[in-house]
């Protein structure tokens, strides 16, 4: 049977997909299928406790579903990074919540989660009969070696990225088509007066012959933009946005400095204009690999002057930072920003940076400092004391790797907005930090 053949003999209707589904399975999810998503959402009342696990969140129109009230008891969503339906639905009871680094995520599948069924969401194979898991790779190569059965959602409009986590067709179980649109992230807009700083910070730190990673968020971006008129820059990153791909089109990224394989850009997670879905399309300087690998410390560090850019929420004196969460709340996720940071200690000339505007605005329009005296009660720390390196805000970027505690809250408070540099001095001086 050729491929062709075999792949005719697999497709069946989203419905008919879920009708396979036992109440004891459980479902490894990636590229935001929403078609499969769609239709188990539409039959969630004959499961009792059915558990399905993303690494990068059900964010689609799909996943609201499953994450709805209404699901709770049905199906048990968990993530390694929350989408914003699941931060929304947290109190409901039905989410839960993976703490595990990018690097170990592919372990944290195989030993822990051990999925018994994957739904994928790829492009049509390729000329050899080989499905490319599209925009996401998380856990899709663990998933097929672990022979759990594989369900794709077939779309056109997804791109072919070039990865090590194809797998052919034939051993796929069930083909479903469905040519909805695949979603993509609006590039960053034209930054405020604080965006245009500490990208301008970042920036100069930056030199030609880089490797760049940035993380997820508007800051990371702006940074990104603000390399267009670098050189021979390289691309090592889990998260790939935008301003990544405007980087490559304007001739600053060449990946030509990296050791680890020069000449291509490397990302696991696709985040993209809808418009540039199309540049990702069999792009031989563009390559998906494994998030375990990807976000390997021991395979960053082989590049020299890695750049890793990381959006903060906020740090306390210690110069923790936390990038996901304050106070009991729970947002994001571990992500891959701290095995980023241990990567760009280890190589040679690296640099490691959490940015971040001095301060954020609540829901009430009370403005407050992200430079706290210590994190609130409940705050997860993503990067410890020990490991950061470079703090930036709109005042000024400060590499506090190797400054005493005290000398750090110096260095902090003059990071902070003016309006909270007197408190936050009198926070130290009252603790003992002065």
């Amino acid at each position: 049977m050729n491929y062709s053949a075999h792949y005719d003999a697999r497709k069946r209707t989203p419905e008919h997909a879920i009708s396979l589904i036992q109440n004891d399975d459980v479902i490894l999810v990636a590229g935001r299928p929403g078609a499969l998503l769609g239709a188990l959402d539409q039959a969630k009342g004959r499961f009792d406790g059915l558990r399905l696990f993303s690494v990068f969140g059900l964010d689609c129109d799909a996943g609201a579903g499953l994450c709805s009230p209404e699901a709770a008891g049905h199906v048990l969503v968990s993530s390694a990074i929350l989408s914003k339906h699941e931060e929304n639905a947290w109190l409901s009871g039905s989410i839960d919540q993976a703490p595990v680094h990018l690097s170990a995520v592919d372990e944290f599948i195989s030993d822990t989660c051990r999925p018994t069924v994957l739904f994928v969401h790829c492009p049509p194979p390729d000329d050899e009969g080989y499905f490319y898991p599209g925009i996401d790779s998380g856990g899709v190569f663990t998933a097929v070696q672990q022979n759990a059965r594989i369900m794709v959602q077939v779309n056109p409009n997804m791109p072919l990225i070039y990865s090590d986590t194809r797998f052919h067709v034939t051993k796929a179980d069930v083909i479903c088509e469905s040519a909805e649109p695949v979603p993509g992230n609006a590039t960053a807009d034209e930054a405020d007066e604080a965006g245009k700083a500490i990208a301008g910070f970042v920036a100069e730190l930056i030199p030609d012959g880089a490797t760049i990673q940035l993380g997820a968020g508007l800051l990371p971006e702006l940074v990104g933009k603000a390399l267009l008129g670098h050189k021979d820059l390289g691309i090592h990153t889990d998260y790939f946005n935008g301003a990544m791909i405007d980087l490559i089109k304007k001739g600053a990224v060449n990946n030509s400095k990296k050791a680890v394989l020069p000449g291509v850009s490397v990302g696991s997670y696709f985040n993209v204009p809808a418009a540039e879905l199309k540049f990702l399309e069999k792009n031989p300087e563009i390559v998906s690999r494994m998030l375990s690998w990807a976000c390997r410390s021991s395979v960053i560090s082989q590049n020299d002057k890695v750049r890793a850019v990381n959006e903060g929420i906020a740090v306390d004196f210690r110069a923790q930072a936390s990038t996901c969460n304050l106070g009991m709340s729970f947002t994001g996720g571990v992500g891959g920003a701290f095995d980023f940071f241990r990567g760009a200690q280890r190589c040679n000339d690296g640099l490691s940076f959490i940015v971040m505007k001095s301060t954020a605005v609540g829901k009430d329009g009370a403005k407050t400092s992200r430079i706290l005296p210590a994190m609130p009660d409940g705050s997860l720390v993503s990067i410890p004391r020990s490991d950061m390196m470079y703090v930036v805000t709109e005042y000024g970027a400060v590499n506090v790797r190797d400054l005493t505690i005290k000398e750090r809250v110096r260095s902090l408070i003059g990071l902070a907005h003016p309006d909270f540099r007197d408190w936050l001095s009198d926070e130290a001086a009252k603790n003992g930090y002065s």
